[in-house]
């Protein structure tokens, strides 16, 4: 006998008024002013012990007696590492049993990975929160998210001078090992708000977690429907608590506070990327291409899929409110599309 899976539910975030990235709240109490200074640099540019050493042995030589800095850079370390600064602290819930067996979720909250974000003043420099439409010769031109149709029509929708936060979400498994028999499935956060040449550099995606695997111990459970139907179930459980914070959002927003005033956000999903077996998992689509719909964002046939004479009449898009629909109809299977709810379509 198969145990179904069991949802277990994950204690809410607190709720908040206001996120504040003000520069002088973001700083670690360290003994002395030149004592952080240091460390920053440190972990600014990811300086290798040795590297941070040689600075150090430097930075003492030439400082003033007063100056307060690290014996060494195992020390500094040493300190950080005790240091409580809440929004990089990360938690561990169990979110679902199956076969007897818990699966927790590694994550932080996700206003936390935001702050971590938009703390680093130079990312901050670089985002836009006003919708920037782009022309040349009289033509509308795209670069950003900022000056794209999709801001524009959320914007339309928000109040007189309310702003997008907008959240780009990237997940996909990955080996940690030359031998293949560690895996980690980590998911990041950014911003669409991020100018695109900075928004690519290392540092301006965060981690946001890592989605729990279910691994099946024999073939027979790995093709067992109640296996295939608990991973998804994991899968969507897992995102869901993630993004479930910003539900609470929805009607009002929030004001960030920076070193140059308050802006009032309305926090949006607008990308979900991965590779096609995550997008299937997302989208809870067939990950198959011998299915009749192999497409997890257009409802054409599979034999269809490669003619370019096809007009847009004929291309219809999946969308969260047809999806559902197909679902509530029990006609899920001939759309190719799992028979369960996405947890995305709760969100606007």
């Amino acid at each position: 006998n198969i145990k179904k899976h069991v949802l277990i539910d994950v204690e809410p975030t607190s709720f908040f008024e206001s996120l504040d990235i003000r520069s002088s709240t973001d700083r670690p109490d360290f003994p002395s002013e030149e004592y952080g200074d240091f460390m920053a640099l440190l972990t600014k540019w990811n300086l290798s012990e040795a590297c941070g050493s040689d600075i150090l042995k430097f930075s003492r030589k030439i400082c003033r007696d007063d100056v307060r800095l690290p014996t060494s850079v195992k020390q500094g370390h040493q300190l950080m590492d005790q240091m409580n600064v809440p929004h990089i602290s990360f938690r561990k819930a169990p979110i679902m049993t199956y076969m007897d067996e818990t699966h927790n979720l590694h994550y932080r909250p996700i206003f936390d990975a935001i702050k971590e974000l938009l703390s680093n003043q130079e990312i901050f420099d670089n985002c836009t929160f006003e919708f920037t439409p782009l022309y040349h010769e009289g033509q509308r031109i795209y670069s950003e998210q900022y000056n794209g149709e999709w801001w524009e029509r959320v914007q339309e929708s928000l109040p007189a001078e309310s702003k997008i936060l907008s959240i780009i979400l990237y997940s996909d498994a990955t080996t940690c090992d030359h031998l293949g028999k560690s895996s980690e499935h980590p998911i990041y956060l950014t911003l669409g708000n991020i100018i695109s040449w900075r928004r690519n550099k290392p540092d301006a995606k965060v981690l946001l977690g890592y989605l729990p695997i279910l691994k099946a111990k024999t073939i027979s459970q790995k093709r067992s429907k109640s296996y295939k139907l608990a991973k998804r179930a994991l899968y969507q459980h897992a995102l869901d608590v993630l993004i479930r914070p910003l539900l609470d959002y929805t009607n009002d927003g929030f004001d960030l506070q920076t070193d140059n005033g308050e802006l009032w956000c309305y926090p949006f999903i607008s990308v979900m990327l991965g590779d096609l077996p995550e997008n299937a998992a997302v989208t809870l689509t067939f990950n198959s291409v011998n299915c009749n719909h192999p497409c997890h964002k257009c409802l054409v046939e599979g034999d269809r899929l490669n003619d370019v004479e096809l007009s847009d009449d004929q291309i219809i898009l999946r969308t969260p409110y047809t999806m559902k629909d197909f679902v509530e109809q029990g006609i899920a299977q001939q759309y190719s599309l799992h028979d369960m709810e996405n947890v995305f379509w709760r969100y606007p």
